[in-house]
């Protein structure tokens, strides 16, 4: 078994489930899909590469978690997840994350700053390729 799950272990703090992000044929139809059906409820939309973004919330149920809703989703039953998204306590612990991560040679996106409600954010990858972010300053409260 690798051993590079332990390779982070501590870096963050104890980092706290955010987001999911899911790439989507038609945003905005998921973003009224999940609305609809879910009784969730859409707390930011901006322009993305070639639909809207939307940051759909669980919020009226309960729950501090987001989909965020991206453009590229492949035709089939399962498009492509994009990624998991975990918050920690401090844009250094974001910084500590991404300087271990380009150690393993795991680091995918330098940290960056989105400003609000993205926050500062980095995108490690997981052993099958999947990405990881990690991020500081998110409007999602859990």
């Amino acid at each position: 078994m690798n051993d590079m799950p332990e390779s982070l272990h501590g870096v963050a703090g104890r980092p706290g489930f955010t987001h999911l992000a899911l790439r989507c044929r038609d945003t905005t139809a998921t973003a009224r899909f999940y609305q609809a059906v879910c009784g969730m409820s859409v707390v930011h939309e901006r322009e993305g590469d070639r639909m809207p973004v939307y940051w759909v919330s669980a919020r009226p149920l309960g729950v501090d978690f987001v989909l965020v809703l991206l453009s590229g989703g492949e035709d089939g039953p399962a498009p492509r997840l994009d990624h998991l998204g975990f918050t920690v306590e401090t844009r250094e612990q974001v910084d500590r994350i991404a300087a271990r991560a380009r150690e393993l040679g795991i680091l995918h996106m330098e940290p960056q700053d989105s400003g609000p409600p993205v926050g500062y954010w980095t995108i490690i990858r997981d052993p099958d390729g999947n990405h990881v972010e990690f991020s500081h300053g998110q409007d999602i409260r859990f």
